[in-house]
């Protein structure tokens, strides 16, 4: 398909972050006219070529600056925390507003009130309400209050964070998908909606059967740090780096098959029950076997015997991966600096703009644009 499926679409991002950023990213690839207004926060260099490409930027010092926009947008993204729910919406003569990222946020507010149609998004480290809703948090934070962290690093050690911004990024895709269900949703019965994202809830979801969440609620096993919950689920060294390994119990005999161990008929790892009174040894059995592998050869092994192998990819490996090439996901960007590769795609299917710099414009302009639009 080569249509943009949200042509046409008008977002405004609010002085963004990581999370509004990335967001906002996906909804330009699909098509969405993005406008940037005023500086973004707390980004690095590369990662405003990123989350800025595709998007146009206009300046703003206050709200009252790009207040037309919000009038004309279909959807309104911040990841600061609003100043209050939704119901009722305070006013910023009401809350007696001064500082000017307070104003833009206040009445970004009241856009929603005016505008029964637009989508307004705000993603904050412990969402609008709640007893942690005034509290400030870092990606580490919201990783940790999310309860990832309990799930990282060796259990004999203390808990580590994955590298990047993994909780910011979850907060971000959440908001994308929210936001289209949404707008959607406002194209059938014509109201718009104030989403809520809160990172710890994002981190919270991504946490499964043995994870915080079930022991929390006394519904599984107590949460084990480190890279193996048993020997068929684990991550292991192999030959030039790292690879893994995630049976469910029906592929376990095809494991097996690969490991090719004759001791492996017996009861003791043939009986899942008893397999895991026999973990050590299997694990012993299991990291052998990976140390003489590649993580090529695992790659190759595991479509041919249906075993769910992966593998660690470097940023190297990544770039020159062919199936992320065949399938179009990098994108290329012009920078001062010359040519960048960053993400783009995430998957196949549907129409996709290619990236370029962002485009500076002014605020006049883009509401003529945006308002000559609107239906």
């Amino acid at each position: 398909m080569t249509d943009l499926p949200l042509d046409g679409v008008r977002v405004l991002e609010i002085a963004p972050g990581y999370s509004a950023g990335f967001a906002g990213r996906l909804l330009a690839g699909f098509g969405a006219d993005v406008v940037v207004a005023g500086e973004p926060r707390d980004l690095t260099d590369d990662e405003q070529v990123w989350l800025l490409a595709g998007k146009r930027r206009v300046a703003a010092a206050s709200f009252a600056d790009i207040r037309p926009l919000a009038l004309a947008a279909d959807i309104v993204l911040v990841d600061w925390r609003l100043p209050s729910p939704p119901a009722p919406l305070p006013t910023s003569r009401e809350r007696g507003v001064s500082d000017p990222a307070s104003d833009v946020l206040v009445n970004a507010a009241e856009v929603l009130r005016e505008r029964r149609d637009v989508i307004v998004v705000s993603i904050t480290p412990f969402g609008q309400s709640g007893p942690h809703a005034d509290y400030e948090a870092t990606n580490l934070i919201a990783f940790a209050m999310g309860g990832i962290v309990s799930l990282t690093g060796h259990e004999s050690r203390e808990p580590l964070v994955t590298g990047g911004n993994q909780a910011y990024a979850l907060g971000g895709l959440n908001a994308f998908s929210a936001t289209l269900a949404a707008y959607y949703g406002m194209l059938v019965h014509g109201e718009g909606d104030w989403i809520d994202i809160s990172l710890q809830e994002c981190s919270a979801a991504m946490l499964e059967l043995y994870g915080p969440g079930s022991a929390f609620t006394g519904m599984g096993a107590s949460p084990r740090r480190g890279n193996h919950l048993r020997a068929v689920w684990g991550i292991y060294p192999c030959a030039d780096g790292w690879a893994g390994v995630c049976c469910l119990e029906r592929q376990v005999p095809a494991f097996f098959r690969l490991l090719d161990d004759p001791v492996l008929a017996e009861e003791r790892f043939a009986d899942p029950t008893l397999r895991a009174e026999n973990d050590d040894e299997l694990s012993a059995m299991v990291y052998a076997w990976f140390a003489g592998k590649t993580k090529a050869d695992i790659l190759q092994l595991g479509p041919e015997h249906r075993v769910p192998f992966g593998v660690v990819m470097t940023p190297g490996d990544l770039l020159a991966n062919d199936s992320l090439a065949e399938r179009g996901f990098f994108d290329t960007v012009q920078t001062r600096d010359g040519a960048a590769r960053i993400p783009g795609r995430p998957f196949e299917g549907l129409g996709w703009r290619g990236a370029r710099p962002p485009q500076r414009v002014d605020v006049a302009g883009v509401a003529r644009e945006w308002s000559e639009a609107t239906p």
